[in-house]
C-alpha cells in the first residue's frame, strides 16, 4: 500500500473510531471500502499501540502522521449504513415471511380442494342412498302387493273349500255307505 493510501487508511480508522465504532465494525467497513483485510488489521494494531514500536515502525509500515484536517464524525454515513443493514434485514425477513405465507396458501388451497371433493362424495353418497332407499321401498311395496294378492287368493280358496268341503264330506260318506252296501252283497 502506498504511503498516501496508508495515510488515508489511518485517517479513515481515526474517523470511524471517533464515531464510536468497534474494531470489528471498523474492519468490516474498511474492507467493504476496498482496503485489504490484513492491512486494516495491521493498521488498527499500530493505531492502538504505536508506542510499542517506539520511534521505528516495521519497514513496510512507515510512520503515520495524523491527518492535517480531521473531519467531524459523519453520522450520515453511519446512519445510512445502519439504514442499509436494517433494510437488508427487513427484506430478508420479508422474503422469509412471503415464503411461509405461500406455503400456508398452498396448504389452504389443498384443504379446500379436499373439502370440496369430500362434499361432492358425500352428496353422491346421499343420492345413491336415496336411490337405494327408493329401490328397497319399491321392492317392499311390490312384496306387499303380492302378499295381498296371495291373501286374497287364500281367502277365495278358503271360501271355495268352505263351500266344497261339506259337500265333499257328504259325498265321501255316501260313497262309504255305498261301498259298504256292496260289500255286504
Amino acid at each position: 500500500m502506498a504511503p498516501m493510501d496508508q495515510n488515508r487508511l489511518t485517517a479513515d480508522i481515526q474517523l470511524l473510531r471517533n464515531q464510536g465504532l468497534s474494531d470489528s465494525m471498523i474492519l468490516a467497513e474498511l474492507v467493504k471500502r476496498g482496503y485489504p483485510q490484513d492491512q486494516v488489521q495491521m493498521s488498527l494494531t499500530q493505531y492502538d499501540a504505536p508506542q510499542e514500536y517506539g520511534s521505528s515502525y516495521p519497514q513496510n509500515y512507515p510512520p503515520q502522521a495524523p491527518p492535517a484536517y480531521a473531519p467531524p464524525p459523519q453520522t450520515e454515513d453511519l446512519t445510512g449504513r445502519i439504514e442499509e443493514i436494517a433494510e437488508s434485514i427487513i427484506d430478508e425477513k420479508w422474503d422469509q415471511l412471503i415464503i411461509e405465507v405461500k406455503k400456508i396458501i398452498e396448504w389452504k388451497t389443498k384443504m379446500e380442494e379436499t373439502v370440496s371433493t369430500l362434499r361432492h362424495d358425500v352428496d353422491k353418497l346421499k343420492d345413491d342412498f336415496k336411490i337405494l332407499h327408493q329401490g328397497v321401498l319399491g321392492k317392499l311395496e311390490d312384496y306387499d302387493n303380492r302378499m295381498r294378492d296371495v291373501g286374497t287368493e287364500l281367502k277365495a280358496v278358503g271360501k271355495v273349500f268352505k263351500d266344497v268341503i261339506p259337500t265333499f264330506v257328504e259325498n265321501v260318506k255316501e260313497l262309504s255307505s255305498v261301498t259298504q252296501g256292496m260289500r255286504k252283497k
